[in-house]
């Protein structure tokens, strides 16, 4: 018999199959990133149930679209080079697009006159382009004979130019602003609002601090202690005053639902602070903030024109609507200095008022009707 002690202990090594191994895939990734962001899209599912149903909130949409639409074609609608052309025997693609160097100094008036032909866009004048022609139109009236079909302005640049360029300008700014004053207030409001303590105090400190100071008063402050200013300077201007409307909303929204049972299930079932604000109780809060966007927006545009009236907003180079109403302030009779730049910003801030009010409608449980809310 063989002794127990002298025998080899048994092999408890374990044997894996790689080969049986389920490695990561596109898919799978793809299904992670879709389970990350499935609990913040509930508000944006109740949002648009609920806008398709709001007449006000399609009008307003449909007018936000054609000035983003406006914005994005630009060139289209006003440039001093066509669209199209043929010069010298070349064929130019696009030259109102990327400017190409053997058309520099050139615009549609002189491709005419040497004998080139083009397919030239709406209006044949670009917004900072002074003369045409060696000759120079300033405050020519709207609806002339000239190709000018807004006027001109004090310069002799193209009004309507002026007001589609500035479409873009107040856009572009506004959106880039409003999305950054919301990232800060939403991030903010969530840590004062879920953590509390020290946090929360100096959060709550700084946003009574700041609310205090009129908005457009911190905004020149800033501009005028910055070196160079520029509109990028602008926009973090803003972005640094506007966010404590966001903060203080959504750390509102945040002390509400933090307090609810699935968020204690969720703790006692050992989810870390970091795991239950971001998964149960930061996706719960954000429909505040979704509502303080669309009217921040309308508010930047208002405070980007109101800077430009100042001549300290963006640069003189860059068209905007609120140069154009300064200008007005200085030729009282050139009366589409006014009406035409002003026109645009009481559209834009009405059609973004009509879909705040429509979102924050749509947003408020006790006016769902017919919407299925399911908790994340």
């Amino acid at each position: 018999m063989t002794d127990k002690k002298s025998r080899p202990p048994p092999d408890r090594s374990v044997t894996i199959d790689l080969t049986r191994v389920k490695r990561p895939t596109l898919a799978t990734a793809r299904a992670a990133a879709r389970e990350q962001i499935a609990p913040y899209t509930g508000a944006f599912r109740i949002a648009g149930a609920q806008l398709a149903k709001s007449r006000v909130a399609r009008v307003g949409a449909f007018v936000l679209a054609l000035l983003a639409l406006t914005a994005v074609f630009a060139e289209f609608l006003a440039s001093d080079l066509p669209i199209v052309c043929g010069l010298h025997g070349s064929v130019y693609v696009a030259p109102n697009l990327v400017r190409p160097a053997a058309l520099a100094g050139y615009d549609c008036a002189r491709i005419a006159a040497e004998g080139g032909w083009q397919l030239a866009p709406l209006v044949r004048f670009g917004p900072r382009q002074i003369e045409s022609g060696g000759r120079t139109d300033p405050l020519r009236a709207p609806f002339a004979s000239s190709g000018h079909p807004l006027g001109t302005d004090a310069f002799g640049r193209d009004l309507f130019a002026r007001v589609v360029y500035g479409t873009r300008t107040a856009l572009t700014f506004a959106f880039g602003a409003a999305l950054a004053f919301v990232g800060i207030g939403v991030g903010l409001g969530a840590l004062a609002g879920f953590f509390g303590g020290t946090l929360d105090s100096f959060v709550s400190r700084v946003v009574e601090t700041l609310t205090s100071f009129p908005t457009l008063v911190l905004v020149l402050v800033v501009q005028a202690i910055t070196p160079h200013p520029s509109l990028l300077t602008l926009l973090v201007a803003l972005a640094l005053t506007r966010w404590t409307e966001v903060a203080r909303l959504v750390r509102a929204e945040v002390l509400l639902v933090a307090a609810h049972d699935y968020v204690t299930a969720a703790r006692a079932l050992g989810a870390g602070p970091w795991r239950v604000l971001r998964r149960h109780v930061l996706p719960n809060a954000v429909a505040p903030a979704l509502v303080a966007a669309t009217f921040g927006i309308a508010t930047v545009v208002l405070i980007e024109a109101a800077l430009d009236f100042l001549h300290v907003g963006v640069p003189d180079a860059v068209a905007s609507w609120g140069e154009t109403l300064g200008e007005a302030r200085e030729h009282t009779a050139a009366w589409w200095l006014l009406v035409f730049p002003g026109a645009m910003v009481f559209v834009t801030v009405a059609a973004l008022n009509l879909v705040g009010e429509a979102l924050r409608d749509a947003l408020d449980p006790r006016l769902r009707d017919g919407v299925e809310v399911r908790a994340p």
